[in-house]
Order: structure tokens, then C-alpha cells, then sequence
């Protein structure tokens, strides 16, 4: 055909400025394929036939070495790789950069922990030393140890031996002292009980932990209606005396009496309580002095004494006055109180 092959002058002027790049690319093998439908590359479709060239004459008009059209071994490149092989190669060798740097990370905190579990064993060991010169301390006190139990046990012995034969003289002691501690507390109950206060006429308080005892010393016996009696005449103003005590006794046998009380109640008030002892131990006694109140009772007018106050007076018949009562208040050591009621009766004469 007029325009296929050489005869192509557009083809023709292509392969003269750009040389090979003008036809088609090779393949993989290095072989250029064209189509059949493109006439443009030289190839055509038909019988094939070797045509005659006159070389000398074609390079004259073609001042150009065509080696592009020569069949070319395939080029032996370097190894490569697909684009998308390298890049995900790239990915995951970021991944495995991240991955490194967490490791990296968390063997820096092993690495401490170590560290720090290696002083842990370091103390540990130390203190394993300690405990095994402890045991080894421990173990030859445990010899001597086992040595004197050795020589303890036969003075042990002897000790027992001993101890058996005091033993058989202290039951036959124990029953001594127990006689006599019996006795002992009979003796004291009988000196100090509440039954031999009461056996006495001492007046028991509420609780029984005290008695009061009244001595009534030269009353008149026969005004045995009252705990406490006395009696006093016009002519002993002078050298009138009360010879009542109050005796105070505490009957416990460990709750000392730390506050005693004398309180009275009615009228008239003819006698006062001299002030004693504030407290009493226990199993002890005390004695308080009753005293004629003058003042109170009067005095004859043939002395010509006159009173400051006079509740009772001298005209009339004798009299007895009853209507004065004693209260005797006691607080223990315990915080407990108890009280005993006493009553009074004077017997005023008047000769």
C-alpha cells in the first residue's frame, strides 16, 4: 500500500525525531506487537514478501540506524516490586515501628519493675540472714537451755520431794489457821457484829451497816418509853450535867463511814451532840457527848440568872417533854448513806 511500511513519510519523519519512542512499547519480553488495524507502525496484513532494498541507497536517504526494528533480548533490570506490595510493606513497617516503641516502653517498666523486685530480694535476703543467725542464736540457747532444764529438772525433783512433805505439815497447818480464822471471825461478829450491837441495845439502821447505842448514863430508869432520857431539876441550874453518850458503830467489815449527822426534829430543843470523830473505819466504835441546852431549858429565878432564850420554864408541876427525836445520818465510802431515829423524853422537876 501506498502509505504502509517505509513509505509512511509522516511515520517516517516521527521515527526521525523521536527515534524508537515513535513505535509501539515492548512488552515484558521485550518484543513490539502491533496491531492490524494500524497502519501507521509499518505492519500490514497479507502475503508476506521480502522485498529487495538497496541498502547503500536507503541509508543515503535515511541518515539514521533503525535497531529499534531488530529483534532485542529482554534487559535484565534490577529486582522489583509492585507499587501496592511496596507501599502496604511500608505500612506495616510503620506498624511494626509503633509496635516496637510500645514494647520498648513496656520493657522500660519491666526493667524497673525488676529493679525494683531485685531490692525487694536483696531485703528479703538480708533478712533471711538475720532469721537464720536468729535460728542459729536460738539454737545454742536451746542447748543450754536444754542443759540447765537437765540440772532444773533433777533440783525439780528434789524440790517436789520437798514440796510433798511441806505440803502434808501445811494441810495439817491450813486447818489450824482455818479453826482459828473461824474463831477469829466468831470472836469479831461477837465484839463488833450487828447481832452483838443489837444484843446490847443498840439501834440497827436500815442497811445494818451501823448501830447507835444510847448510854443514858443517870437518867431516870423508869422512863423507859424513849431511846434517849434525861432529867434535870430547877435547883441544879448551876451544875446541871447530861451523862448521855451516843455510841456510833460501824458493823461492816470494809465500807468506812466518811460523814456523820446529827440532825434533830420537833421542839424544844433541850441538848446538843458535842462534835467527835467525822468518820468511823470499819468494825471501830465512837462515843459522842450529849449536853444540856440551858439556854433552851432555863434556870431557876431564885439564882436570878436570866436566859437569852427560854423555851422551857419552871412554873407548873414536873414535865415530861417527849416531843424532840434524834436523826443519826451516816455516809459510807461507797456513796450509800443509812440513818437511825432516836427518840427523846426529859423529865423536868421542879424542886
Amino acid at each position: 500500500m501506498k502509505n504502509s511500511g517505509l513509505k509512511n513519510e509522516a511515520q517516517v519523519a516521527k521515527i526521525f525525531v523521536s527515534g524508537s519512542d515513535a513505535l509501539p512499547q515492548t512488552n515484558d519480553s521485550g518484543v513490539r506487537l502491533f496491531k492490524e488495524s494500524d497502519l501507521t507502525d509499518g505492519i500490514i496484513s497479507g502475503k508476506l514478501t521480502r522485498p529487495n532494498y538497496n541498502t547503500k541507497e536507503l541509508k543515503k536517504s535515511v541518515d539514521t540506524t533503525i535497531f529499534e526494528l531488530l529483534p532485542n533480548n529482554a534487559p535484565i533490570g534490577p529486582p522489583m516490586v509492585l507499587r501496592s506490595i511496596y507501599e502496604e510493606a511500608l505500612k506495616r513497617i510503620d506498624d511494626l515501628n509503633a509496635l516496637l516503641e510500645r514494647l520498648n516502653i513496656t520493657i522500660g517498666e519491666r526493667d524497673a519493675t525488676i529493679a525494683e523486685l531485685q531490692s525487694i530480694i536483696d531485703q528479703l535476703r538480708i533478712e533471711l540472714e538475720n532469721e537464720q543467725l536468729k535460728a542459729n542464736i536460738a539454737t545454742q540457747q536451746s542447748e543450754i537451755s536444754n542443759v540447765q532444764i537437765g540440772e532444773t529438772t533433777i533440783d525439780l525433783q528434789n524440790a517436789i520431794q520437798n514440796s510433798i512433805n511441806e505440803a502434808i505439815a501445811r494441810v495439817s497447818l491450813t486447818a489450824r489457821v482455818e479453826a482459828l480464822l473461824q474463831e477469829n471471825e466468831s470472836l469479831r461478829e461477837q465484839l463488833f457484829g450487828l447481832s452483838a450491837q443489837t444484843a446490847e441495845g443498840a439501834i440497827s439502821g436500815a442497811d445494818n451497816g451501823f448501830t447507835v447505842k444510847v448510854n443514858n448514863g443517870d437518867g431516870d430508869a423508869g422512863q423507859l418509853s424513849a431511846d434517849l432520857y434525861a432529867k434535870c431539876s430547877a435547883k441544879d441550874a448551876g451544875s446541871r450535867k447530861m451523862t448521855n453518850t451516843l455510841e456510833v458503830s460501824n458493823v461492816t467489815t470494809d465500807n468506812k463511814i466518811t460523814n456523820i449527822a446529827f440532825v434533830f426534829d420537833g421542839d424544844p430543843k433541850w441538848f446538843t451532840v458535842k462534835a467527835g470523830a467525822s468518820s468511823i473505819e470499819p468494825e471501830t466504835s465512837e462515843t459522842y457527848q450529849c449536853n444540856f441546852d440551858n439556854e433552851v431549858i432555863g434556870t431557876s429565878k431564885k439564882k436570878g440568872i436570866k436566859p437569852r432564850r427560854r423555851t422551857i420554864g419552871w412554873k407548873g408541876k414536873a414535865t415530861n417533854y417527849t416531843k424532840l427525836a434524834l436523826k443519826v445520818k451516816v455516809t459510807f465510802a461507797d456513796g450509800s448513806t443509812d440513818e437511825v431515829n432516836i427518840s427523846t423524853d426529859l423529865r423536868k422537876n421542879r424542886g
